[in-house]
């Protein structure tokens, strides 16, 4: 299993515990997690496109003003 089916199992079951561990909801509870992961990855590569230097902590706060 890779890394991204790992972040979806576990997505996974933290709902069918946040849902009070019922039972034949496994379907919908997947499918709501594959969203949420492939929601968190768009958002980090917004966020690198965005800025890459935020990656190293390197962002710029601000603008340069010419001068």
């Amino acid at each position: 299993m890779d890394d991204h089916d790992e972040r979806i199992r576990k997505r996974a079951h933290e709902i069918w515990e946040e849902e009070g561990r019922p039972e034949g909801r496994e379907y919908s509870q997947w499918l709501r997690a594959r969203a949420d992961i492939r929601a968190e990855d768009r958002e980090r590569a917004g966020r690198a496109e965005t800025n890459p230097l935020d990656l190293l902590g390197l962002g710029i706060v601000g603008r340069i003003q010419p001068a």
